[in-house]
């Protein structure tokens, strides 16, 4: 088998592993700042539950000061029984009385809804710091992985990039040019199988006798539609590359 061309199928071998490789690092970035997200979704819970609490907690002050002034508004009433003269002005201020306190029990009930609102916020923070520490505990085992998978990645692809330099630097200039040039422009696929007379690369027929010389594998043939460089895998099983 020529030399060169056993040189390049090699190459673009290595070149499509090395792909895969950048591929995959191009993702990590993508995994940690998942991790973010999710470490920020966390926090706005966490703080969501407790500006619950805080706003529940606020109202409960204001409406027992509402109560308190209702509760002296009611009494401030009550002591003016003494000076009324005519049984119609007794009879409004028991409305205003009764007014008064069908106001206070109103205040009441909100204090009684407001005090499950504190518990229920209160139960709602314990449940979502118990929820980010698992859930912290969780990405940061997946941090150390993805950061072990880095360190991994980095290491192969150092391998692969020294190994492609080697291949690179037997294969003749003109032939890494030509390559080179069609690994850019045909989407990284330099070389392409001869299969049944048809180039797997542009899928369009061979003519028979240039099938019949890139079946030998001797010589760097192009295919005439796509002019992606051909070769002949059963022949390569057969003999090695």
């Amino acid at each position: 088998m020529d030399e060169q061309l056993s040189l390049l199928i090699q190459l673009q071998e290595l070149d499509g592993a090395l792909r895969t490789l950048m591929d995959r690092k191009k993702k990590l970035p993508e995994s940690l700042e998942e991790l973010d997200r999710r470490r920020a979704a966390n926090t706005a819970d966490l703080e969501k539950a407790k500006e619950n609490l805080q706003t529940a907690q606020k109202n409960r002050r204001d409406r027992d000061k509402d109560l308190e002034a209702g509760a002296q508004k009611v009494e401030k009433l009550k002591s003016r029984t003494s000076d009324i003269k005519t049984n119609k002005e007794y009879q409004a201020l028991l409305k205003e009385i009764e007014a008064a306190e069908q106001e206070n029990k109103a205040i009441e009930d909100d204090i009684l809804q407001l005090m499950e609102k504190i518990d229920a916020a209160s139960a709602s923070i314990g449940g979502a710091e118990e929820r980010a520490r698992r859930e912290e505990a969780a990405l940061q085992s997946e941090q150390k992985d993805i950061e072990a998978a880095a360190a991994k990645l980095e290491n192969e692809l150092q391998g692969v990039e020294q190994e492609r330099r080697q291949f690179m630097e037997r294969i003749q200039p003109a032939v890494l040019r030509q390559y080179q040039t069609l690994l850019a422009s045909k989407a990284g696929v330099a070389l392409a199988e001869a299969r049944g007379e048809t180039c797997s690369g542009c899928y369009m027929s061979i003519p028979p006798q240039v099938f019949v010389n890139v079946k030998k594998n001797e010589s760097i043939i192009t295919c005439p539609q796509c002019g992606r460089i051909l070769y002949y895998k059963d022949a390569i099983t057969q003999k090695g590359v």
